[in-house]
C-alpha cells in the first residue's frame, strides 16, 4: 500500500504549555481517530538519526554488540539482512533504546559513545528532551481517565528506519497494530502513518516541526473503559519517486506502566457499560501480546514461531486484538 494524503484525518490540537485541564479535554475529544497532535514540543533530530543507523548498518558488528550487551530485549533490529524476513514480517530497522537499556550498553560497551559519535549524542540528547514532557502528559492523561497513572511509568525510545526500497517491494512496513502501553509520542518526516477509522483506513500527515502525534495504548484503552482508544493504526510507503520508495524516518516514544503488578483497573462511569474486566496485570497483557509483535517484527525464536503457528491453528487467533480480548473483555 501506498500513503495518500488527499483527504487527512482531522486532529484536535494543543500546546504542551497549556493547562493540565487543556490537554486533557484535547485527549477526550480524539474520538475514534485517537490521535491528537501536540505543539510546541522539541524537533526529533530525524537526519542525526539517520546517520545512525548508516553507521551500524555499515559495521554490523556494532548491532551485534549492543544486542549482546542487552540480553533482556534486541536492541537492533534488522530482520530482513540477517535473513528473517517474509511476507508477514515488516521490512525496516529498529533501534530500541532506554535508560536502563543505554546504562547497561554503556557498561558493556563504554566506547560505544565514541564509535557512534554525534548522531547518537543528537539523538540521546532529544530523548532526554522527551522525557521532560512525559510528566505533564500522564497528568493530563490521568484527569481524562479519572484514575491517577503518573506514580508507575517507563519510557523506551524507537527509531525506526524504513529505508529506501523499490517501489515493486510487497513486504508491510508496519503491520497493523495497536500499541500496548499508556501513550506514544510520533515524530516522522514523510507521510506513511494510517489509522482504522469509520471502517476504513485513513492517512495521517506528519507532524510539523515542533509537534508530535500523540496515541494511546492498550493500557489506557482499558482504563478508560474505553473512552480513550488505542486505535489500530499502520505504516504504508510514501508515494514513489522514479519507482523507489524515499526513505521514511520516526522517533517513537513509548510510555507504559512500569511494574508488571500494576493491576489496569477499569474506570466506569456513570451509565456506561463495563468493557473489560477488573484485576488484569500489566505483565499477562504484556505477555499476551508479546508472540505478536515479535512475528511481526521477524524476532521470533524457532521454538516461539512453532507455538505461534499451533496457536493459530488451534484457536484461529491471528490477530494481536484477538489475544488481548480474550484477557481483558467483560
Amino acid at each position: 500500500s501506498v500513503a495518500d494524503l488527499a483527504m487527512p484525518l482531522a486532529l484536535p490540537s494543543v500546546s504542551i504549555l497549556a493547562s493540565d485541564e487543556e490537554i486533557a479535554r484535547a485527549i477526550e475529544s480524539c474520538g475514534l481517530g485517537g490521535i491528537v497532535q501536540l505543539n510546541d514540543v522539541p524537533a526529533a533530530p530525524l537526519s542525526s538519526m539517520q546517520e545512525l543507523f548508516d553507521k551500524i548498518y555499515e559495521t554490523p558488528e556494532i548491532g551485534t554488540r549492543v544486542n549482546k550487551a542487552y540480553t533482556k530485549n534486541l536492541v537492533y533490529k534488522d530482520s530482513f539482512r540477517c535473513g528473517n524476513g517474509g511476507d508477514t514480517v515488516d521490512m525496516k530497522r529498529v533501534l530500541d533504546l532506554s535508560p536502563d537499556r543505554m546504562e547497561k550498553i554503556t557498561e558493556a560497551e563504554p566506547s560505544i559513545h565514541e564509535e557512534l559519535g554525534s548522531p547518537l549524542l543528537s539523538s540521546l540528547d532529544f530523548w532526554r528532551e522527551a522525557e521532560t514532557l512525559q510528566p505533564k502528559i500522564l497528568r493530563a492523561l490521568s484527569l481524562a481517565i479519572g484514575s491517577d497513572i503518573a506514580q508507575d511509568a517507563a519510557a523506551n525510545y524507537r527509531m525506526v528506519d524504513y529505508y529506501q526500497r523499490p517501489a515493486s517491494a510487497t513486504p508491510p512496513r508496519c503491520t497493523e497494530h495497536r500499541d500496548f502501553g499508556s501513550f506514544t509520542l510520533i515524530f516522522s518526516n514523510l507521510p506513511g502513518l494510517e489509522v482504522w477509522c469509520d471502517g476504513s483506513w485513513t492517512p495521517v500527515a506528519p507532524p510539523p516541526l515542533g509537534s508530535a502525534l500523540l496515541l494511546f495504548g492498550w493500557c489506557t484503552q482499558i482504563r478508560s473503559n474505553g473512552r480513550i482508544p488505542a486505535v489500530l493504526h499502520r505504516v504504508v510507503d510514501p508515494p514513489a519517486q522514479q519507482n523507489l520508495v524515499p526513505r521514511r524516518t520516526s522517533a517513537v516514544f513509548f510510555v507504559a506502566p512500569k511494574s508488571v503488578e500494576t493491576p489496569l483497573e477499569p474506570v466506569v462511569r456513570d451509565g456506561e457499560v463495563r468493557q473489560y474486566v477488573s484485576g488484569v496485570k500489566v505483565g499477562q497483557l504484556r505477555g499476551s501480546m508479546a508472540r505478536k509483535w515479535r512475528h511481526r517484527e521477524g524476532t521470533l525464536s524457532a521454538e516461539d514461531r512453532q507455538l505461534e503457528e499451533e496457536e493459530i491453528r488451534a484457536t484461529r487467533m491471528l490477530s494481536q486484538d484477538d489475544v488481548v480480548m480474550r484477557t481483558v473483555a467483560a
